[in-house]
C-alpha cells in the first residue's frame, strides 16, 4: 500500500494537485492499482498495459503493416515451434476449442479475426516466456486484427486460415517443432497474399476502406 495524499504530500513538500496528477500517471502506467475505493497499491504493469503503450508508439511512428508482416515472417515460426515443446495439456485443450469457435465462425469476419487474434496469443503463452509475450504483444495488436479487412473481402481466406491453423495444432500436439515453423511460415506468408487479394495497401499503416 502507499501512503495516503496528505501523507504524500506532506513527505514530498507539494500540495495535493500535484500527488494526485502523479497517482494518476502512475495508474495509467500500471504502476499503482486500487485495491478498494480508497487504497492505492504498488502493482507491476500486465503485458497488456506495457503493449498499450508501445502499440501508441509504433502509431506515432507509422508503422507499416509490410513492416509488422516482416518481423512476424521472424517471430511466428519461431514461436510455433516453441509452442511445440513447452505446451502443457491445458494450453492444447484452449487451442483446440479456439479450433472449434473458428470453424463456427466461418461466415463471421469479425469473429473469425477474434479466434485468429487469439489462436496466435494462445501459441504465445504456451511457450510461457515473458520476454516472448512482452515482445510480441504490441505487434500483434497492430497486425493481427488488420486481417479482418482481408477476411471481409476474400471469402477463400477463413478456410485458408483454419487449415493452417489445425496444420499448425496438429504438428503442436505430436511436438513436432519442424512442422510447426513450416506450416507457420506458410500461414504469414498467407496474410500477406490475403493483403494482396483483397487490395490492400500493406505498405500502409492504416486499412484503406
Amino acid at each position: 500500500p502507499i501512503p495516503t495524499e496528505a501523507t504524500l504530500c506532506a513527505q514530498f513538500g507539494v500540495n495535493r494537485s500535484s500527488v494526485r496528477e502523479g497517482i494518476r500517471l502512475l495508474e495509467e502506467s500500471g504502476m499503482l492499482r486500487r485495491a478498494n475505493a480508497k487504497r492505492l497499491v504498488v502493482s507491476r504493469p500486465t503485458p497488456g498495459e506495457m503493449a498499450m503503450q508501445m502499440e501508441r508508439g509504433m502509431r506515432l511512428h507509422e508503422v507499416t503493416f509490410f513492416e509488422l508482416w516482416e518481423i512476424a515472417m521472424v517471430l511466428e515460426p519461431k514461436t510455433a515451434a516453441l509452442a511445440a515443446v513447452h505446451l502443457d495439456a491445458r494450453d492444447i485443450e484452449a487451442i483446440r476449442l479456439n479450433l472449434e469457435a473458428t470453424e463456427k465462425a466461418l461466415n463471421n469476419p469479425e469473429a473469425l479475426a477474434a479466434f485468429d487474434v487469439q489462436f496466435h496469443a494462445l501459441l504465445a503463452n504456451g511457450v510461457h516466456n515473458r520476454v516472448l509475450l512482452l515482445t510480441r504483444e504490441p505487434m500483434a495488436r497492430l497486425f493481427y486484427p488488420a486481417f479482418e479487412a482481408v477476411l471481409s473481402r476474400v471469402p477463400e481466406s477463413g478456410a485458408r486460415l483454419l487449415k493452417a491453423h489445425q496444420a499448425i495444432f496438429s504438428a503442436l500436439q505430436k511436438g513436432n517443432a519442424i512442422d510447426a515453423a513450416a506450416w507457420m511460415e506458410k500461414h504469414i506468408k498467407d496474410f500477406k497474399r490475403g493483403f494482396d487479394l483483397a487490395s490492400l495497401n500493406i505498405q500502409s499503416n492504416e486499412i484503406e476502406i
